[in-house]
């Protein structure tokens, strides 16, 4: 089948292109190349923006991973989050139809909002007072993926990936996992966002992209899913612990306020898990890599 992969060269993206190739596809990478430069060996690279690129005849499918990522990365996004992503959902929702295949679409398990503990899919979707760059990339997601839905004739497939983490994610987004682990082998404190306590359920890259490949080759169209796993539920104070005992390090973890180091448009997340039983029970899919594994991958990609 003939594949497209819009943001194939960055972290989430060059994994499932990866996947793609290693069961026969031909896959079409569309990257600006603005989230990462990862090569898929065998996949072909179309350096250029999803709105620039004419998809090749007969195209078998489209999965949607390109645009604006982390706590971080999105706050000089501010006021162009939600022209971009929903721009792009049309222009990729295009292709899908012209081609008459399935578009699988990675919204994010920040359109929950504010609501802590385990998530469903039937979770209403509850925005907070205020405005920042987060919410405005939530609110993006979420227009997008029902403007998606609601799209007559479109095979639309939605997944909700939660708090992904693993081998080529860079932690300039604002990413904990690579961040503590560059602070963990450089002897520097591990800076721990105030009050330490938040709960987060990390997700190996491996198992996300899997459960992607799974989304489109036994997902129907209109299925929503959560990707992730509870497994590794843990705190970030615990989880800076766990990387000191991984790493050997003999730095120590430092509780921070984020707004001294991003400013005060950085917004941290709720308190909040996948409950991802409707993957596993639709699409056969379950997170199985534990959080020792994604810390001990982290590590293994900074160490000199």
């Amino acid at each position: 089948m003939r594949v497209a992969v819009t943001g194939g060269a960055g972290f989430i993206g060059s994994h499932v292109a990866a996947l793609l190739v290693a069961a026969g596809h031909e896959v079409h990478v569309v990257d600006d190349l603005r989230g990462g430069r990862n090569s898929v060996p065998g996949a072909r690279l179309h350096a250029v923006s999803v709105s620039r690129w004419d998809p090749p005849a007969r195209l078998g499918a489209v999965v949607h991973l390109a645009g604006p990522v982390g706590p971080v990365g999105v706050l000089p996004e501010a006021g162009r989050i939600v022209p971009a992503v929903v721009s792009d959902a049309l222009a990729v929702a295009g292709w899908a139809l012209r081609a008459g295949c399935p578009l699988v679409y990675a919204s994010t398990s920040e359109i929950y909002g504010p609501q802590g503990g385990a998530c469903s899919e039937s979770l209403p979707r509850v925005t907070v007072a205020g405005h920042s760059a987060r919410m405005e990339y939530a609110v993006a997601k979420l227009a997008a993926e029902t403007m998606l839905l609601n799209t007559e004739g479109l095979d639309a497939r939605v997944v909700r990936p939660f708090n992904v983490a693993g081998p080529r994610q860079r932690p300039e987004g604002g990413f904990v996992i690579p961040r503590l682990a560059r602070q963990a082998l450089a002897g520097e404190p591990l800076t721990v966002y105030a009050p330490g306590t938040q709960l987060r359920a990390f997700t190996h890259v491996a198992d996300v992209a899997a459960g992607i490949v799974a989304m489109l080759e036994r997902g129907e169209p209109g299925l929503v899913c959560n990707l992730g796993n509870p497994d590794n539920l843990t705190t970030v104070a615990d989880l800076a612990r766990l990387v000191l005992a991984r790493s050997g390090s003999a730095s120590r973890v430092a509780v921070v306020d984020p707004a001294d180091l991003w400013g005060p448009a950085f917004r941290e997340a709720a308190d909040k898990w996948p409950d991802a039983s409707l993957a596993e029970a639709r699409l056969g899919w379950r997170a199985r890599l534990p959080l020792s594994r994604i810390v001990d991958d982290a590590l293994a990609e900074l160490r000199p």
